[in-house]
């Protein structure tokens, strides 16, 4: 940005002293050069004039040149035939005297009346220090206003950038952002200022849903232990300490996995977005996917899962220990309200990577769609199953798919009648015809 400004600051200082310095200095040549013949001038061609037919003509340019001298004029004298014909010529020749302007001084050429002499006088420039003075002042003026114009836009969007950062150090994240032109010169400050209020009020919010989640979790596995330890306490049965010690343990592996779960989803939160991007083959993919099928199978041995790949022999891009905790989230949680299938499905559409993962379970209803990958959301259709989870597994793959520059989607279900969510994220650059070449 600074670079920037600098440049088209400089920029702008140069033309106008450019243009502005020519224009101006033809502006004073014009107006030097717009004087017209003095009467005292008129007056001396009128008395050599007078004076030469008394002389003879062999003595006449002598005559002429001393005359000149005596006067303190320095000059020359031609014959009408000496000089070569132009338009100044033919203005000479019909009775005009010129006045013009050179380095040094102003010249004037006269044809004397009734005779063949041309007389070229040298007269001292005479003084214009006003008008100088007067386009000085306006070359000056000029300059000041265009990089008035220039800066005062710039110091226009500066102060309003800080007025921002003033009422967002005082009240927080207020939801208000910066709207600038993009031909501001502080355009992309404000848009890296909104992507970090922005920020803010993400981590905000996150904080507030995880504080709120927290006490709430551990509100009620902490009170049946509580009540848990109470029945142990008073009961000499071993029988009942032995089923109130179980229940203990069962909401201790509770609180363990929440506290497991909200470190995992910290670590998310504090992960920079400097991906690590490897191309591997489709097969990869593939392989990797049906290893973590496998394993959630053994979990869950009711279920039957289904690869169906269109990638062909395409090399995937990707960082692959995140996307390997996307699909092992999302497919998690398909597990988790499948009935029986689950079928995972890759292609190519529109230039991205996909990757679907459809359920025959109860299904995401249209409106819970978009919240569905907020922090801490449980959508609570099926009670007995919710209960497993905190909130977390589909948020954790929002942020991710963010950082491949690519989105998660809850859409219509396919082939099944549950939910389908679908990770999008864009070919690599150096992907051509649909085939990543050699790394």
């Amino acid at each position: 940005m600074l670079k920037r400004a600098f440049f088209t600051l400089y920029v702008v200082v140069v033309l106008v002293i450019l243009l502005a310095g020519w224009g101006l200095d033809r502006l004073y040549q014009k107006e030097a050069n717009s004087h017209s013949v003095s009467e005292l001038e008129r007056a001396l061609i009128l008395e050599l004039a007078r004076q030469v037919p008394a002389i003879p003509v062999a003595q006449q340019a002598t005559f002429l040149q001393q005359k000149l001298q005596r006067l303190s004029l320095q000059g020359r004298v031609y014959r009408r035939d000496d000089l070569a014909e132009s338009a100044l010529a033919e203005e000479l020749f019909a009775g005009e005297a010129l006045l013009l302007t050179a380095e040094g001084g102003r010249q004037l050429y006269a044809l004397l009346p009734d005779t063949d002499w041309v007389v070229r006088v040298f007269l001292p420039q005479p003084n214009d220090s006003r008008w100088y003075g007067i386009y000085l002042a306006l070359f000056y003026l000029l300059l000041a206003l265009v990089i008035f114009l220039w800066v005062w836009p710039l110091v226009r969007d500066l102060r309003s950038l800080e007025e921002q950062a003033r009422a967002f150090g005082r009240a927080g994240a207020t939801g208000r952002r910066m709207a600038l032109g993009a031909r501001s010169q502080v355009y992309q400050v404000s848009l890296e200022f909104n992507r970090m209020q922005s920020r803010i009020d993400e981590l905000l919010a996150s904080y507030k849903e995880m504080t709120y989640a927290v006490s709430h979790e551990l509100r009620t596995p902490l009170a049946r232990m509580k009540f848990a330890l109470e029945l142990a306490q008073a009961s000499e049965d071993e029988e009942v300490v032995a089923r109130q010690l179980a229940s203990l343990r069962c909401d201790v592996n509770d609180m363990d996995s929440l506290i497991n779960q909200l470190l995992g989803y910290a670590g998310f939160e504090a992960q920079t977005q400097q991906l690590v991007m490897h191309p591997e083959p489709a097969t990869a993919l593939v392989d990797l996917i049906q290893d973590l099928c496998a394993r959630i199978g053994q979990s869950h041995p009711r279920l039957e899962f289904a690869v169906d790949n269109k990638l062909a022999a395409t090399e995937v891009v990707c960082e692959w220990p995140l996307m390997e905790r996307v699909l092992q989230n999302l497919l998690s949680n398909a597990a988790r309200y499948a009935d029986k299938k689950i079928n995972v499905e890759l292609y190519f559409s529109d230039a991205y990577y996909t990757v679907a993962v459809e359920d025959d379970g109860p299904g995401v209803a249209p409106e819970d769609r978009a919240r569905v990958f907020a922090t801490f959301t449980r959508l609570k259709q099926v009670p007995e199953k919710d209960t497993k989870g905190f909130g977390l597994g589909l948020a954790i793959v929002k942020r991710v798919m963010n950082w491949h520059g690519g989105e998660v989607v809850a859409t219509d279900p396919q082939r099944l009648k549950g939910a389908r969510f679908e990770c999008r994220w864009p070919l690599s650059e150096r992907q051509g015809g649909g085939r990543l070449s050699d790394p």
